[in-house]
Protein backbone atom coordinates (compact mmCIF):
# COMPACT_ATOMS: atom_id res chain seq x y z
CA UNK A 1 0.00 0.00 0.00
CA UNK A 2 2.61 2.58 0.99
CA UNK A 3 4.08 1.81 -2.39
CA UNK A 4 1.49 2.44 -4.10
CA UNK A 5 0.15 6.18 -2.39
CA UNK A 6 2.35 8.01 -4.38
CA UNK A 7 0.83 6.84 -8.03
CA UNK A 8 -2.37 6.53 -6.78
CA UNK A 9 -2.85 9.85 -4.87
CA UNK A 10 -1.13 11.53 -8.46
CA UNK A 11 -3.54 9.60 -10.16
CA UNK A 12 -6.64 10.78 -8.54
CA UNK A 13 -5.34 14.67 -8.36
CA UNK A 14 -4.81 14.50 -11.82
CA UNK A 15 -8.36 13.86 -12.45
CA UNK A 16 -9.43 17.09 -10.03
CA UNK A 17 -6.93 18.96 -12.16
CA UNK A 18 -8.11 18.17 -15.45
CA UNK A 19 -12.14 17.23 -15.20
CA UNK A 20 -12.91 17.87 -11.91
CA UNK A 21 -12.13 21.39 -10.81
CA UNK A 22 -14.65 23.60 -12.14
CA UNK A 23 -13.45 27.04 -11.49
CA UNK A 24 -12.02 29.13 -9.13
CA UNK A 25 -14.04 26.66 -6.28
CA UNK A 26 -14.58 23.23 -7.08
CA UNK A 27 -17.99 23.22 -8.41
CA UNK A 28 -17.69 26.44 -9.89
CA UNK A 29 -18.15 30.04 -8.93
CA UNK A 30 -19.28 29.54 -5.28
CA UNK A 31 -17.73 27.87 -2.14
CA UNK A 32 -19.55 24.95 -1.20
CA UNK A 33 -18.56 21.75 0.92
CA UNK A 34 -16.15 20.47 -1.35
CA UNK A 35 -13.91 22.79 -1.16
CA UNK A 36 -12.62 22.23 2.46
CA UNK A 37 -12.76 18.76 1.49
CA UNK A 38 -10.56 19.15 -1.27
CA UNK A 39 -8.20 21.30 0.81
CA UNK A 40 -7.80 18.81 3.51
CA UNK A 41 -6.62 15.96 0.87
CA UNK A 42 -4.77 18.04 -0.97
CA UNK A 43 -2.70 19.20 2.26
CA UNK A 44 -1.38 15.49 2.16
CA UNK A 45 0.05 15.68 -1.42
CA UNK A 46 3.97 16.42 -0.60
CA UNK A 47 3.63 13.77 2.21
CA UNK A 48 2.46 11.27 -0.23
CA UNK A 49 5.14 11.90 -2.44
CA UNK A 50 3.06 13.84 -5.00
CA UNK A 51 4.60 16.55 -7.60
CA UNK A 52 2.93 19.36 -6.75
CA UNK A 53 4.11 21.27 -9.74
CA UNK A 54 1.86 18.54 -11.76
CA UNK A 55 -1.22 20.49 -10.44
CA UNK A 56 -1.34 24.12 -10.88
CA UNK A 57 -5.19 24.65 -10.18
CA UNK A 58 -5.48 22.33 -7.22
CA UNK A 59 -2.24 24.73 -5.40
CA UNK A 60 -4.38 27.58 -6.23
CA UNK A 61 -6.86 25.99 -4.64
CA UNK A 62 -5.42 25.38 -1.56
CA UNK A 63 -3.80 29.01 -1.61
CA UNK A 64 -7.53 30.60 -2.08
CA UNK A 65 -8.50 28.16 0.80
CA UNK A 66 -5.76 29.92 2.84
CA UNK A 67 -7.04 33.23 2.29
CA UNK A 68 -9.96 32.61 3.41
CA UNK A 69 -11.02 34.56 7.14
CA UNK A 70 -12.10 31.49 8.31
CA UNK A 71 -9.73 29.15 7.45
CA UNK A 72 -7.09 31.12 8.85
CA UNK A 73 -8.95 31.01 12.01
CA UNK A 74 -9.04 27.75 12.09
CA UNK A 75 -5.18 26.93 11.70
CA UNK A 76 -5.03 29.69 14.12
CA UNK A 77 -7.50 27.81 16.66
CA UNK A 78 -6.10 24.24 15.45
CA UNK A 79 -2.02 25.20 15.70
CA UNK A 80 -1.71 23.51 12.12
CA UNK A 81 0.79 24.65 9.56
CA UNK A 82 0.57 24.32 6.16
CA UNK A 83 3.05 26.05 3.67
Amino acid sequence: MKRKVPATMAECFDLIEHKYLKGPWVMGEHYTICDPYLFTIATWLEGDGVDTGKLPRVMEHRRRMLARPAMEKAITVEGTQFG
